[in-house]
């Protein structure tokens, strides 16, 4: 009776000393996790403030193309009073322009939007996506990254290469047509080809102007989810 007696509390001693090592393995593990936890959460907090810096200047930036291109919509149109000003619910109002001093300023741009979107590929690029836990939040950063300013960034090229095509195409009348000051073109060639300028820049303006709605609805989400992780630290 005595041995069975030493067992059994020798058993009990075992037991509970293995009970003890599994709560602090427990414990150790959920310290753990809370700090891994905390780790990710800071890092997505460093990523969200990066990507509104970035999207700010984006605003800047676009600002700065929307009031340049509505000059030169502006500048066409001034050229030819049968061109149609479309959009203008969305773009706003142009600015009156006194006329044009140079043929070739009527196909000059060189003003397109580069967006700042180093955060946004850093973080795709090494594999860090699912670190923004909000996730119809990402997916709304997601599609202006990769497919707004996408498509404003191929438009802006189009946009700078037909100016330079036609540069190149009225180099002579650029160097040595008369034109008067302000100019006055009636040359039915070149007054087609700044019809065809005048509707590409507008659009083009008008996909600005929505990407800029966009993005600043974006960073308002942005500070409404930072907002609220700052509040459960």
């Amino acid at each position: 009776m005595i041995k069975d007696k030493k067992v059994i509390n020798y058993l009990l001693y075992a037991i509970g000393e293995i009970i003890l090592v599994v709560i602090g393995i427990l414990i150790a593990l959920s310290i753990n996790n809370s700090n891994e936890l905390k780790k990710t959460r800071d890092a997505e907090k460093v990523y969200l403030k990066e990507i509104k810096s970035d999207l700010i200047q984006d605003t800047l930036l676009l600002s700065q193309v929307i009031q340049d291109h509505k000059w030169r919509i502006a500048q066409l149109m001034s050229q030819d009073s049968t061109i149609e000003f479309i959009n203008e619910e969305i773009i706003g109002k142009l600015p009156k322009v006194e006329g044009v001093s140079e043929l070739e300023y009527i196909f000059f741009t060189d003003r397109k939007f580069r967006p700042k979107i180093g955060t946004y590929n850093s973080m795709i690029s090494e594999g860090k996506s699912n670190i923004i836990s909000n996730r119809e939040l990402f997916n709304t950063m997601q599609n202006i990254y990769e497919l707004e300013v996408q498509n404003i960034i191929a438009i802006g090229e189009d946009v700078l290469n037909r100016s330079t095509e036609l540069k190149n195409k009225y180099a002579y009348e650029i160097r040595y047509g008369d034109f008067g000051s302000p100019i006055k073109i009636t040359d039915k060639r070149i007054l087609a080809d700044i019809y065809i300028s005048s509707r590409e820049l507008n659009y083009y303006t008008r996909q600005s102007v929505l990407l800029k709605k966009n993005i600043t609805g974006l960073i308002k989400l942005i500070d409404i989810e930072y907002q609220s992780m700052q509040k459960n630290d």
